[in-house]
């Protein structure tokens, strides 16, 4: 953009460029921006006086009513209080776009402040370079295309550069993406797997609880069913227990059956002594004189009696063989012969008495 005048004056002669003239132009243009400002700031100053005066209270004296029927009346009360009146409805917003404007304005003043300082700020380096190094139009245009290619190159190297960035940024973006779907698909999955697990593991625990609370009461109600029949036993069993010792005690306190103990057991032992007189053959520790005939039958007796009895000869039967065989062995060893028996008068074997009856040291006998 500076080298534009620089371009139209190829025809002519060279000459060096004249920034006085650029800057008067400079200064005209901020002298033009200044005075729009202050007729804008006059501007508003003027709208806000009249606002004031709008709302500011006037002399009742200078103030003219049209006394038209209440709303005349209301307008003259109020102006006799002192109220404010009130704002018309667009004067904020006419306000508003003002400031708006100005605040624009503003901002296009300093963008082209900033632009104009830079030009001048070029156009005095490029004075300054021809200047020092005597160069005339067109060896600083011949400068200045050499700097911009020079620019152009590397422009187009870091262009190459920008683009394979670019095309990493681009791989690396879709890899990034795709391993992000990839992880936001395992995540899904996982939390899927990890709901069912969930579920199943509270159905499973769930059913575990029902039916160990199932089992824990039909327990409950198995032992409570148990101690019930426990306790009946129980009262069933103290009930007939207080009847045995109530029966014990009637049987007991029976002064009758007492009596008729007493007797039976005089009149047995008289009987006892008169059988002993009247038959003495018998010895005094024959079983037959105990006094156990009221608790073992005779016959019973009589039967253990006789398996005694036989008990005894079997035993005595099988003494006497050993005692033979072992006789004779010693015998036939020493003399060569079988020893002679010796029998008594009637050629018969005496016999071995019978043992001792376990009934024959009762000391119940009576003893006459």
């Amino acid at each position: 953009m500076s080298f534009q005048p620089l371009h139209h004056q190829q025809s002519q002669p060279p000459h060096p460029p004249h920034p006085q003239q650029q800057q008067l132009q400079y200064q005209q243009q901020q002298q033009q921006q200044q005075q729009f400002q202050q007729q804008q700031h006059q501007h508003y100053q003027q709208q806000h006086y009249q606002q004031q005066q709008h709302q500011s209270p006037q002399i009742p004296g200078q103030q003219q009513f049209a006394m038209n029927g209440m709303n005349g009346a209301a307008a003259a009360a109020a102006a006799a209080a002192g109220m404010p009146l009130p704002t018309p409805a667009g004067h904020q917003a006419e306000l508003n776009y003002i400031y708006g404007m100005v605040e624009d304005l503003s901002r296009q003043l300093s963008e082209n402040r900033r632009v104009t300082e830079e030009i001048i700020t070029g156009l005095g380096r490029v004075r300054n370079k021809a200047k020092k190094n005597n160069l005339a139009n067109d060896d600083i245009i011949s400068s200045a295309v050499q700097e911009i290619g020079e620019q152009e190159d590397n422009l187009d190297h870091l262009v190459s550069l920008l683009s394979e960035s670019l095309e990493k940024a681009k791989s690396s973006r879709d890899a990034n993406y795709s391993l992000l779907n990839q992880y936001a698909h395992a995540l899904a999955l996982m939390l899927k797997q990890f709901h069912e697990y969930k579920a199943k593991h509270v159905a499973d625990v769930t059913a575990w609880h029902r039916s160990y609370r199932a089992q824990l009461d039909e327990a409950r109600r198995e032992n409570s069913r148990l101690r019930e029949q426990m306790w009946e036993m129980q009262a069933h069993a103290r009930h007939a227990n207080e009847s045995l010792r109530d029966f014990r005690r009637r049987y007991d306190e029976d002064e009758a059956r007492w009596n008729r103990r007493v007797d039976d057991k005089a009149v047995r032992q008289e009987l006892r002594f008169w059988k002993r007189l009247a038959m003495p053959e018998l010895e005094d520790d024959d079983p037959y004189w105990s006094d156990d005939d009221d608790i073992i039958d005779p016959a019973e007796k009589e039967r253990l009696r006789e398996l005694e009895h036989r008990a005894a000869q079997e035993q005595m039967a099988d003494s006497q063989t050993e005692d033979s065989e072992g006789h004779q062995s010693l015998q036939e060893s020493l003399m060569g012969g079988i020893a002679m028996q010796r029998e008594d008068s009637m050629g018969q074997a005496v016999p071995m008495p019978p043992p001792r009856p376990l009934s024959a040291a009762s000391t119940t006998g009576s003893t006459g």
